[in-house]
């Protein structure tokens, strides 16, 4: 008895602790999401609306915040180097596409659980038990559904990285060429480094040619 009463006391210190540390952990990760997330859009907003990027207030709306870290990226291009690009907008259409494609897999696995919970039921009422061929095909199908949609929103992901780190590269060069280099590599290994890298730098403009000074 003097054993099993170990065991479940272990059993009961390791449930309380643990799940309090599983809170405690998913709290702090929330707060620090969240902290990136506004530190990230405040520098985004400050950068753009000095450089008379329009509607900088983009830079508080989730996926289409690309929009303004693209548009920052395309402004250093033309000003400073004569190119035209169009990081904008590939970035926003990138990034609308990985979404719709998010939720078409959302919708996809909410179905199939559901048709599969309630062939499931069918089954065991019916026959008592067991796995119907049609259900298996379904289940295959739906599997091949989510796998075809998984692959190019693989690919898909991986293109907006790589835009998205070039266009970090010339924001960061714009803001502070001196340390270009080694902010893209921190925020390429480490990406809590990014919302404070550009927070930090927000209000500089060092590698941007001087602005003509308006005549009254």
């Amino acid at each position: 008895m003097s054993q099993i009463y170990e065991y479940q006391m272990y059993l009961e210190d390791f449930l309380e602790y643990g799940l309090g540390y599983g809170l405690l952990s998913n709290f702090g990760s929330s707060m620090l999401g969240i902290a990136a997330y506004v530190l990230t859009a405040l520098a985004l907003y400050t950068i753009a609306k000095r450089r008379g990027i329009q509607n900088p207030w983009l830079s508080w709306i989730p996926v289409v915040n690309c929009w303004i870290v693209g548009s920052l990226s395309d402004q250093y291009r033309y000003v400073v180097k004569g190119e035209v690009k169009n990081k904008r907008k590939i970035l926003l259409t990138l990034n609308i596409i990985n979404a719709v494609i998010g939720l078409v897999l959302v919708i996809l696995a909410v179905v199939t659980a559901v048709k599969t919970a309630t062939s499931m039921i069918g089954i065991s009422v019916v026959t008592g038990g067991g796995m119907n061929p049609d259900m298996l095909g379904t289940i295959l199908s739906a599997l091949a559904g989510v796998l075809a949609l998984c692959l190019p929103m693989i690919g898909i992901t991986i293109a907006i990285k790589v835009i998205h780190f070039m266009a970090m590269y010339d924001i960061y060069t714009s803001c502070t060429p001196k340390n270009n280099v080694i902010f893209l590599v921190l925020s390429i290994l480490f990406s809590i480094t990014e919302p404070f890298f550009l927070f930090f730098t927000r209000e500089k403009d060092e590698g941007m040619p001087p602005r003509k000074e308006t005549v009254q």
